[in-house]
């Protein structure tokens, strides 16, 4: 299943920087393309965090595994997933913090609230931290494949 959000903010950090060139050399620059441009990069980079998790595709050190028993490794991941998971809400404490302090702040250019440029990182790490604690569930509970480590 492919979820629209993210293709579509991947199309705009592509669209846009490359309309505000054209438009720059025809005298009739876009203002605020670059935030634009911006806050599509935070969506694409936060809103894939939870399928991510849900796939293992996180970058990790596999090569432990080959010299522990199974039993081991398993006990491994679940701590692993654990505290992935707590530092993925640690992390969304901070930015809704920044968010409170910064109520009511926008940016300078279009006036973007700065919640709405937070938004995308604490759904995402949220949801991600979220699908760290249920693969630490799946796991514990011997049913997760898909995140398993690929030992060739």
């Amino acid at each position: 299943q492919t979820c629209a959000l993210p293709i579509f903010a991947l199309a705009a950090i592509v669209v846009l920087p490359a309309t505000q060139i054209v438009l720059r050399e025809f005298g009739a620059p876009f203002v605020g393309m670059e935030e634009l441009a911006r806050y599509f990069m935070i969506v694409v980079t936060f809103v894939g965090i939870p399928l991510v998790n849900r796939e293992g595709g996180h970058i990790r050190m596999d090569e432990i595994h080959r010299f522990i028993p199974l039993s081991a490794s398993q006990v491994l991941r679940v701590i692993i997933a654990i505290v992935s998971g707590a530092a993925f809400g640690v992390v969304v404490v901070a930015i809704y913090r920044s968010v409170v302090i910064t109520m009511g702040s926008s940016t300078p250019t279009l006036g973007i609230p700065f919640w709405l440029f937070n938004a995308p990182a604490i759904l995402g790490l949220a949801l991600g931290a979220l699908e760290f604690f249920l693969q630490a569930w799946r796991v514990a509970r011997g049913q997760d494949d898909a995140a398993a480590p690929r030992i060739v």
